[in-house]
């Protein structure tokens, strides 16, 4: 990963030293550090592998949220934009020591002309576009990034074409041909969490994916005065052969679909911005859904049978904001729930389903040009995965408190 790093910051400076005088060069770079407490209760703890008791750690990391970039773009409306992160990238408190890198953007585009722009690269998709400002705790051991699991869906960063049509001050249409492979969860780390008498139960069964078609991400951005409404699609199809002998006479097909519908807006000092997203299999595409109880059960279950029970999952979020001078406190809150219906356990059937909770307080500072901090508190609740309505697994509550130090160039 270092000779990674050491290529790409010669690829930076080679760019910015040796383009043609009329090209346009610009670097730029964030640097996060999180200071944080964490707070976990006992099951919380239990769930997440950090004791048989409540447990509770102070922490100051450099997550991996901390980036350095470069754009660059000619006299004939070419450009392209590569972008590195870098800090630690443990999955847990105990782990996240390590220093790594890591591409998160390397994409290129021509605009063509002023109402279509081809792009092709790596990047985010245009699904699902806006977040919550919730920053802290990426590194946290339960990925707490932009609210991701408790109410946010992100789309993701990865290969895509994508063209995008812009219909001047109304709005743009963004379609992207997105890469469809890997991204299926085959979901044994779920099984952990059911009590014994489940573990037997065929929840999961690995296969194997084909795919015809890439995945298509839609969306429409459109603007009314200070108001703009961000609605989107996603479709991806599969078929699926499963791996096990027993299951060798089923091909069954896998789509995910879904939709979401985003508003922000603001009238002088006060903005908000929120978010709805629903849809069935989303654990079955690429996707950053988090690692909360609903997210482990996003995917399409099979059941004894071979045949696969699609799951439903929804989200929402909101975030208001006032603004006064340097100073703009952030109020949030945000829901997910999934479920399966007509889940197999023994001889019974019955519906898989959790669900998971956040709110809390960010408040970003800037107390110098490119200086800022970030006061955070926030709650949030794993939930329980309940099988017939009846709790089977309780992943208990947690809470992080602290601040985030920003240096921006």
């Amino acid at each position: 990963m270092k000779k990674l790093f050491i290529i790409g910051i010669a690829a930076l400076l080679l760019v910015a030293f040796t383009v043609p005088a009329m090209a346009k060069v610009k670097i730029g770079g964030i640097i996060f550090t999180d200071f944080y407490y964490l707070d976990r209760d006992e099951n919380n703890s239990i769930a997440w592998g950090t004791g048989a008791d409540d447990y509770q750690v102070t922490t100051i990391q450099v997550p991996s949220i901390t980036r350095l970039n470069a754009r660059w773009t000619n006299e004939d409306n070419v450009g392209m934009f590569i972008e590195f992160g870098l800090g630690d990238t443990g999955q847990g408190v105990d782990l996240a020591t390590d220093n790594g890198v890591v591409l998160r953007h390397a994409y290129g585009w021509w605009d063509i002309n002023p109402n279509f722009t081809l792009m092709a690269g790596k990047s985010t998709t245009p699904f699902s576009p806006l977040n919550p400002s919730q920053l802290i705790g990426t590194q946290s051991g339960s990925l707490n990034i932009i609210g991701v699991g408790y109410g946010d869906w992100y789309s993701g960063r990865f290969a895509q074409v994508r063209g995008t049509f812009n219909m001047g001050k109304i709005g743009r249409v963004e379609l992207a041909l997105v890469d469809p492979n890997a991204g299926s969860r085959y979901n044994n780390q779920f099984l952990t969490y059911m009590p014994v008498e489940y573990q037997g139960a065929q929840l999961s069964v690995d296969y194997q994916n084909n795919t015809k078609l890439p995945r298509f991400d839609l969306s429409v951005p459109l603007y009314f005065g200070p108001i703009a409404l961000y609605p989107g699609f996603l479709y991806q199809y599969r078929t699926v052969d499963y791996l096990n002998s027993a299951y060798s006479n089923y091909d069954n097909s896998l789509t995910t679909i879904a939709g979401t519908l985003g508003v922000k807006g603001g009238f002088g000092p006060f903005g908000f911005a929120m978010e709805g997203n629903y849809g069935q299999n989303i654990g079955n595409t690429r996707m950053l859904i988090g690692t909360s109880a609903p997210a482990l059960i996003s995917t399409g279950l099979a059941n004894a049978n071979g045949q696969v029970n699609d799951a439903t999952t929804y989200s929402y979020w909101f975030d208001v904001w006032y603004k006064l001078g340097p100073v703009e406190p952030h109020v949030m809150f945000g829901q997910m729930r999934s479920w399966v219906d007509d889940v197999q356990v023994g001889a019974n059937f019955g519906k898989l389903d959790a669900s998971s909770t956040m709110w809390g307080f960010s408040i970003p500072i800037d107390l110098a040009k490119g200086f800022r901090v970030r006061p955070e508190f926030m709650w949030y609740d794993d939930g329980e995965i309940q099988y017939q309505g009846n709790d089977q697994q309780d992943f208990g509550k947690y809470a992080i408190y602290g601040v985030q130090f920003q240096i921006t160039f």
